[in-house]
């Protein structure tokens, strides 16, 4: 260990070579808490060799060929607000922290773009643009934390996803260094047929195939008015019904947040909408579906419960902010929690929820919340288990997790659509893709044949 941190010393500063064991401990786990690990896939996680943070582009690139050639596996570190465990380290590593590479690069205002090292936070970058008359489309529970870079790995998506796309389709551009120690320069184009869309490679590859280092992203003007509101369902189904027609409507809100409590047979469900842009159409959007969602059986809420919501929508990440090591021993309080993000036809949403309960019940698990994000088809559950009630509960809880997620796949769905796999979903993949695991194995095994980048996560 000792000559690997004296021979990064020679490549990057030596101040930025750091080998102390509370920082590295920070950067050895992200955001998935033990409590959400399935107990017979348990990781064994590896304190780092060091972690090294780089400032440029060309001290990644040199990083990379000294980790390449002497076979060292590189983690890539961004918030750490990862929810699926890309960024655990369970094998000795360098850990990339990308945080110092946080320069805005270049505003084009007339092209619609930003161009920014991958390691700036958005919230700041947001606060930039918003001085230029401009916003960021991402806009994630975890603005205040997550790197765009971070973004990018996961394909996240945000709060305002309906109307500017997920994290990776705002990607114009990407600049990446790839296992071998050369670089990848994608054109920050909207559209090129001029071969592969080598982006995708990146968008969604949880640094397996490349550290992105550079990024161009599509920025949006500040919308002139947003029209805010809340609205009470009696039932999930007819919630469900009333988003169902705003789509066959041609209506994409910005922001789509609907759940409903399921502890409570009683319980209704919220919808939270918003949209903005042009004042007028915003106007005529907001008539249009507040009008077919009480058609549906939606009451209009009082205004100030949709700015509560609005104002309050990056709170759990400044929380977790604050108790970053607190989170990873969640689960140990006597209450086991996870949640599923899955991906489905719309015309499924309804029976998979149905099937889903009696998953749920049978499993002696409690069902907290189930809704929606963005649109109809990409539909969520929030479950829970009480330790003192049952004497396996996480083991119970990942087994309806395991079976949910299955569920989900057989009936033609994705077991996930915005927090990536990392370490969590990694043993569902092959049932997930089929041979298209083999192809990305392939790939891995071509671009990376010494298997350094972030090596066990995605199944790969």
């Amino acid at each position: 260990m000792d000559n690997t941190v004296e021979r990064l010393s020679i490549l990057i500063h030596p101040t930025r070579v750091i080998t102390d064991p509370g920082y590295l401990d920070v950067v050895s786990w992200d955001a998935l808490s033990a409590g959400r690990i399935h107990p017979r896939q348990q990781q064994n996680i590896a304190a780092p060799i060091c972690a090294v943070k780089p400032i440029s582009s060309e001290e990644v690139r040199r990083i990379v060929l000294f980790a390449n050639a002497e076979n060292i596996p590189i983690v890539t570190f961004g918030g750490g607000s990862g929810l699926m465990g890309g960024a655990l380290s369970i094998r000795p590593s360098i850990v990339l922290d990308l945080r110092s590479m946080n320069q805005i690069l270049e505003i084009d205002t007339e092209a619609r773009s930003v161009h920014v090292q991958a390691g700036i936070v958005l919230e700041p970058l947001d606060k930039r643009l918003n001085e230029v008359g401009f916003i960021l489309g991402h806009d994630p529970w975890t603005v205040p934390v997550a790197t765009v870079g971070g973004a990018i790995s996961t394909n996240s998506v945000g709060y305002r996803t309906g109307a500017y796309g997920s994290m990776g389709e705002q990607v114009l551009g990407l600049e990446a260094v790839l296992p071998t120690g050369e670089t990848l320069h994608t054109r920050a184009v909207q559209k090129s047929s001029a071969g592969l869309n080598l982006k995708a490679l990146l968008i969604g590859g949880e640094g397996c195939f490349g550290i992105i280092t550079e990024a161009t992203i599509r920025i949006f003007p500040q919308p002139e008015k947003r029209a805010l509101v809340s609205l009470l369902f009696g039932s999930f189904e007819k919630g469900y019904g009333a988003v169902q027609q705003l789509f066959s409507h041609r209506l994409q809100p910005a922001l789509l947040d609907f759940g409903a409590g399921e502890e409570d047979p009683g319980a209704s469900a919220i919808l939270y909408l918003g949209f903005e842009g042009i004042a007028e159409v915003v106007a005529a959007e907001e008539k249009l579906a507040v009008s077919i969602c009480i058609q549906n059986g939606g009451t209009k809420r009082p205004p100030a419960e949709a700015e509560r919501f609005w104002n309050d929508r990056h709170s759990i990440a400044r929380r977790f902010m604050q108790s970053r090591r607190q989170r990873r021993e969640r689960g140990r309080d006597g209450v086991y929690r996870d949640w599923i993000h899955v991906a489905l036809p719309a015309s499924k949403v309804l029976s998979f929820r149905k099937a889903a309960v009696a998953v749920i019940e049978s499993h002696g698990v409690r069902l907290q919340e189930s809704g929606l994000w963005v649109q109809p088809e990409l539909f969520s559950m929030r479950l829970a288990v009480d330790s003192d009630q049952n004497t396996d509960a996480q083991l119970a809880l990942q087994e309806t997790i395991d079976e949910l997620l299955r569920l989900v796949q057989t009936m033609g769905g994705s077991m996930e659509y915005t927090h990536g796999v990392g370490v969590k979903l990694a043993p569902l993949m092959a049932q997930e893709h089929g041979y298209g695991l083999e192809v990305m194995r392939r790939i891995k095994g071509i671009l990376d044949p010494n298997n350094i980048m972030n090596p066990g996560k995605m199944g790969l």
